[in-house]
């Protein structure tokens, strides 16, 4: 996490100002730490100079939200060791040249064999030289640039024996280490030209023998495997598999990996370089087991030789000594210590590389370790409102659902929510390990959502915030009316709908019906007809030529929008013409509440002319303070059928609505603001009529039956009368009634 330079130094990124680094590299003229001197001087002074030690010194300020857990491990990256020796020149330093590492641990007395180089029982400094040139050979990289052809970067502990810390290390540079002639030879991987040429002379009599295939089972032609990853703060990692299709097309299309372990790598692309030869190697497949004469001394473990065998086809093809043992044998003069080759198949295209054969790294399947204390923001949040019933029997509430995508990082623990109300700072709503969140009976209003997640450990990722919505609640206008059908029967209409989806109108609210014998209906110039449970999906109610207009209505009475359906009034039973009272144009019957203005009947004014505080402040004296609720309007003559019939009577109402407070200077805004023209918008007016009857003679002293109202209903009267009644939700809007009639009908 902090990355040391010479000297002090404060932390950067998130640990700024949250620790101080020193360090020593061991010099011989080294001084002490004087951060550490200068704050606890009675325990470290300027004489604690550590020479010949490298350290570090890291102290800590506490703060939480920098280390969360506690005290955090400290690691260091490191060069190592700075003496190796490199025969080359004679001088020592840090290297990473893989053939010297080896040489120098190899070399070391204590921890490895004790074999000095150049030394007569030691490593051979030609063959080391040699291959110590090899691995500063620069090869091109994947991805572009260049890299070292082998390069050895790692750590041994020192628990491993020597020589499995030996082998570890010799898997950076594809090489091996033979023990002959009291010397070590360190070869790295690449060809050699053979000088040494074996014929038929050089063998002994049935000594070749010939493996030119493995089995199946150990056959491969794809490398995988690990190496330490740079990129991924010095962890194991998998490297890009190398794969040949050649190799794989001559094994029938089936990919077969052998997996290597490369513990002592840091370069992805040299992770395949040295993939690629364990592949090429083992497709040599010839193996010769070859008892030679005393001439095959003179080749050593890891020298090429050429092979030369008529009767097998070998024409100076090349081997590489991959073996060499002692056979006791007869020869000229007795028995000798003769040597036992192990020879295997190989080839200059075994070391040849290219770049464009690799995969970049950064681009092939591999592990990614995230880093714990950088936790990336959950998505932007999104909010859907619906309502909801707790239990049986409770009232409708609303819920918000708090939705977000899932943060990439997979140390999230949890989420916590937080909202704002109109502005109001945030305070915290709850916290979840999913990626909803429900808020319930929420309060109407603007809102808005943020989002953070949360670590393991607490460390918490930058917040993700959503638009400002407006959460409507129990204020939200109801949807309208759908599936409307009509069925006449007998005098009835039966209305069906689809039942409404909203909560809100199904618990607690209400489905209204209206009519309208209006050209062009609506809301507005309709009268009502019933109004039923808002879980209810049917309705009966009287047949009438026209149109009926259904809205729902929610808990709150909040309407929603119209639904029209249209009507002929038709029925199968006839009936005569019949006869009709017709109020309209004069309106000369009893008046209560109401008055006629412009050839219309409409409510009566309010208010008290006496009581006007300001003349000049009223736009209209007629209306001033509104009109009354309810007016009731008597037809001025009713029905003597002269005898007791069965009659049906039917009511023709049509009616606008007239906004007496809203005047047309008066209005706010431009006249692209004003959802009515007329003035009437939000009004609710009705108008109905209702009869009363008898069986007496009307003109006599008859006994009249109760008030009730009609749309289309069947009697048995000998007389009738009529009114109309007029009522008003908004003392400024008042139902103006341009058509009002009764008409009597017997059956044909």
């Amino acid at each position: 996490e902090l990355a040391c330079a010479a000297g002090s130094f404060a932390g950067f990124g998130r640990f700024a100002g949250k620790c101080i680094v020193d360090r020593a590299t061991g010099s011989a003229d080294q001084a002490a730490f004087r951060t550490l001197a200068d704050l606890a001087p009675d325990k470290w002074t300027a004489d604690h100079r550590m020479r010949g030690l490298a350290a570090i010194y890291v102290r800590l300020y506490d703060d939480v939200d920098t280390y969360p857990s506690g005290i955090p491990n400290i690691t260091a990256d490191i060069e190592g060791k700075n003496d190796i020796l490199d025969p080359r020149t004679g001088s020592r330093g840090y290297t990473s040249n893989a053939a010297l590492c080896v040489a120098d641990y190899m070399a070391h007395p204590t921890f490895g064999l004790g074999a000095g180089i150049g030394a007569d029982d030691g490593i051979s400094t030609a063959d080391l030289i040699a291959s110590a040139n090899v691995c500063d050979e620069i090869v091109p990289a994947v991805g572009g640039g260049s890299e070292p052809r082998y390069s050895c970067d790692g750590v041994a502990s020192l628990a491993d024996s020597p020589q499995a810390i030996i082998q570890a290390m010799l898997t950076a540079m594809a090489g091996t280490c033979a023990y002959a002639g009291g010397q070590w030879s360190i070869l790295a991987g690449y060809y050699r030209a053979p000088s040494v040429t074996l014929a038929e002379d050089d063998v002994r009599e049935g000594g070749l023998k010939l493996t030119t295939r493995q089995s199946r089972s150990q056959n491969f032609n794809a490398v995988r495997g690990t190496f330490i990853s740079p990129e991924n703060d010095w962890v194991v990692d998998d490297f890009p598999p190398y794969v040949s299709a050649v190799y794989v097309a001559e094994d029938g299309g089936e990919v077969t990996y052998s997996d290597i372990t490369l513990p002592f790598t840091i370069s992805a692309s040299a992770a395949q370089r040295l993939a690629k030869i364990e592949l090429e190697r083992q497709r040599r497949q010839q193996t010769i087991e070859l008892a030679g004469k005393l001439g095959c001394w003179r080749v050593g473990v890891g020298d090429n030789v050429m092979l030369s065998y008529a009767r097998w086809g070998f024409a100076a093809k090349p081997f590489e000594v991959a073996g060499l043992s002692l056979d006791l044998g007869a020869g000229e003069g007795g028995a000798q210590i003769l040597p036992l080759l192990a020879l295997r198949e190989t080839s200059p295209l075994v070391y040849d590389w290219s770049a464009s054969e690799g995969q970049i790294y950064a681009a092939a399947p591999r592990t990614t370790l995230p880093r714990a204390f950088d936790i990336a923001a959950p998505g932007q949040p999104s909010v859907a409102e619906s309502l909801y019933q707790a239990r049986p029997g409770e009232g409708v509430k609303v819920l918000a659902q708090v939705s977000w995508a899932r943060s990439p990082s997979p140390f999230v623990a949890q989420y916590q929510v937080e909202g704002a109300r109109n502005g109001a700072p945030f305070g915290l709503l709850g916290r979840t390990d999913a990626t909803t969140f429900d808020v319930r009976d929420i309060s109407p209003g603007r809102w808005q959502f943020r989002v953070k997640a949360v670590s393991q450990t607490g460390v918490s990722s930058p917040w993700a915030t959503s638009a400002q919505i407006e959460i409507l609640g129990l204020s939200a206008p109801p949807g309208p009316v759908t599936g409307v059908t009509l069925q006449a029967a007998g005098g009835l209409a039966v209305l069906k709908w689809t039942q409404q989806p909203d909560l809100d109108v199904r618990i607690g609210g209400a489905i209204e019906i209206r009519h309208s014998q209006a050209s062009a209906p609506s809301w507005l110039n309709s009268g009502s007809l019933a109004i039923v449970p808002g879980i209810t999906a049917l309705a009966v109610v009287d047949l009438l030529p026209g149109s009926y207009v259904l809205r729902a209505i929610d808990s709150m009475g909040t309407l929603g929008p119209e639904t029209i359906i249209a009507a002929s009034g038709a029925q199968v039973l006839p009936f005569t013409a019949g006869t009709t009272l017709q109020e309209d144009d004069e309106f000369s019957g009893a008046k209560a509440g109401v008055i006629v203005e412009s050839g219309a009947l409409r409510l009566n004014a309010a208010g008290d002319f006496d009581s006007i505080p300001d003349f000049d402040a009223v736009p209209n004296l007629d209306a001033f303070d509104g009109v009354v609720a309810i007016g009731t309007y008597t037809f001025a003559t009713g029905f003597n059928f002269g005898s007791v019939k069965n009659v049906r009577l039917r009511r023709v109402i049509v009616h606008s609505v007239l906004g007496i407070l809203d005047e047309f200077d008066t209005r706010p805004g431009t006249i692209d603001d004003w959802p009515f023209f007329d003035g009437a918008g939000g009004s609710e007016v009705d108008v109905v009529v209702e009869c009363r009857i008898t069986t007496d003679d009307p003109a006599g002293s008859p006994v009249w039956g109760p008030w009730g109202r009609v749309d289309n209903t069947e009697v048995t009267a000998r007389g009738v009368q009529a009114r109309a009644v007029l009522t008003t939700r908004d003392v400024g809007f008042t139902p103006a009634v341009e058509e009002l009639r009764l008409i009597a009908q017997e059956a044909a």
